[in-house]
């Protein structure tokens, strides 16, 4: 059975096709966007010359996405980058495609419609994705913004307390070292105030900085444990990137 014919049966005869020029066909299928438009996805010959299909776009998802939303900064790559990669996506000069079997076109073009839904959606769940990243995202800053302070990542000022980590540990010479820690959560929260309170027991000379996610998520307990022991907090990333450098300029004056 020729597999254009069988992904009509499978779509319940519901699938047309358009010929776009030759060798490209437009898929007129039951997929849609929120606001009612129809997915935009295209058939062509695969590029990887053993008879695969190539699913893609044609470059309209992300022309769409720019309308209301630029992938403008690293971050926003990174997120975008994911997207595609978790559903084995590629893009290429803005088109995203996907190369399959002519017998796995079926569900590979329902990945890919899910796949374009994520990617137009992406301002309205970047939130989620965002948070998932907190961590590269503070690195990203610390590497880029303050390597001059020698940046040493992972660091335990106790040699028998594994468990009492500082993310990094900056060098503010003459002055003592600070110590900052990264935190996304209520657990890494309460495992840094303990840090700092075991640091200053084994009197150990440091300043002690922390980087929220949230500082407003959390506990009025827990903001008021770690705002007694910690030096400095940054309440958000946003004030993370914002300020960080500056605090430090003023550590070393």
């Amino acid at each position: 059975m020729d597999y254009l014919e069988l992904l009509r049966q499978q779509f319940g005869n519901q699938l047309a096709f358009k010929e776009r020029r030759p060798g490209v066909l437009q898929l007129v299928a039951p997929l849609f966007h929120e606001d009612g438009d129809m997915v935009d996805i295209f058939l062509e010959k695969g590029g990887n010359g053993n008879g695969s299909v190539r699913v893609c776009d044609h470059g309209l998802t992300l022309m769409r996405l720019s309308y209301s939303y630029e992938v403008d900064t690293a971050n926003k790559e990174r997120i975008l980058r994911r997207i595609l990669s978790e559903s084995g996506i590629n893009e290429e000069n803005g088109n995203l495609f996907l190369d399959v079997e002519p017998s796995h076109l079926y569900p590979a073009i329902l990945a890919f419609a899910q796949t374009v839904s994520r990617v137009t959606n992406m301002q309205q769940f970047k939130r989620e994705v965002i948070q998932s990243l907190f961590y590269e995202m503070v690195d990203e800053f610390v590497q880029s913004n303050l390597r001059k302070y020698n940046p040493q990542p992972k660091v335990y000022p106790v040699p028998e307390r594994d468990d009492l980590e500082v993310d990094y540990r900056f060098d503010i010479r003459p002055r003592p070292p600070v110590f900052l820690f990264a935190s996304k959560d209520v657990t890494k929260t309460r495992l840094a105030a303990i840090s700092c309170l075991e640091f200053q027991r084994h009197h150990i000379p440091h300043k002690s900085f922390v980087a929220h996610e949230d500082f407003d998520s959390l506990g009025r307990k827990d903001r008021a444990r770690i705002t007694s022991a910690a030096d400095k907090q940054f309440i958000s990333l946003e004030d993370f990137r914002e300020n960080a450098a500056q605090v430090f300029e003023r550590e070393v004056a």
